[in-house]
């Protein structure tokens, strides 16, 4: 009877030790991923963005600045957003792939899975949203289908950065132990300069709110 339960407690342990050690593993596995968009998706969408913020304050103050500036405004507003679509692209695959893994569709708590995939829809919503973007600039015109598509991603957008917003606030506080084996320092690559996207909600009126996405911290998200 006591070698059965001392046979029952080890599998328990063991089970428990391994538990622990995919946790550990997925906030790695997750940092690697954050830190890549820190270092090479985050720059360009910071780059574009201010140059639109300049592009903008000129149409405001058309007599601040000269045909050259606003010309390299324009000219850093579309290729920095291509430049940003394309690694956009490379982000969502691999956030993708990482989700679609089975240890994290098994051993990553429900909440943070839910976070993950609200995440991984509000920039996919970003990035279609400059996709459209580009096809008005490179048209040199917008027409109605390509207005509406514009439209259909910029409020998938929103609605996801809401519903994203809304996880983050109620779950970034909650107890869990599970968060002591499960967060990892932020990567040292990540600081303010790749981390604080501009916000551009307002600059222009679209027609549509905006929002602006927040940066997953990965103490919470593996």
């Amino acid at each position: 009877m006591k070698s059965k339960i001392v046979k029952i407690i080890i599998v328990i342990l063991s089970i428990f030790i391994f538990y622990i050690y995919k946790l550990h593993f997925l906030a790695l596995d997750g940092n690697k991923i954050f830190e890549y968009r820190c270092t090479n998706v985050n720059p360009h969408l910071i780059s574009y963005k201010n140059s639109f913020l300049k592009f903008t304050d000129y149409l405001k103050n058309p007599n601040k600045y000269t045909d050259d500036e606003v010309k390299g405004f324009l000219d850093g507003y579309i290729m920095g957003m291509r430049d940003y679509v394309e690694k956009e692209n490379n982000w969502l695959e691999m956030q993708g792939n990482f989700m679609n893994k089975w240890d994290f569709k098994l051993v990553e708590p429900g909440y943070l899975k839910e976070a993950g995939n609200y995440q991984w829809k509000m920039y996919e919503g970003y990035r279609d949203e400059a996709i459209y973007m580009l096809a008005i600039y490179d048209n040199g015109e917008t027409n109605e289908e390509i207005g509406a598509k514009f439209k259909e991603a910029r409020d998938r957008r929103s609605k996801y950065v809401g519903l994203y917003d809304d996880i983050f606030d109620s779950e970034a506080n909650r107890p869990d132990w599970r968060k002591y084996f499960g967060s990892v320092p932020v990567p040292e690559k990540c600081n303010d300069s790749n981390l604080n996207i501009p916000d551009t909600s307002g600059s222009i009126d679209w027609g549509v709110p905006t929002s602006e996405p927040r940066i997953m911290n990965p103490d919470i998200t593996s």
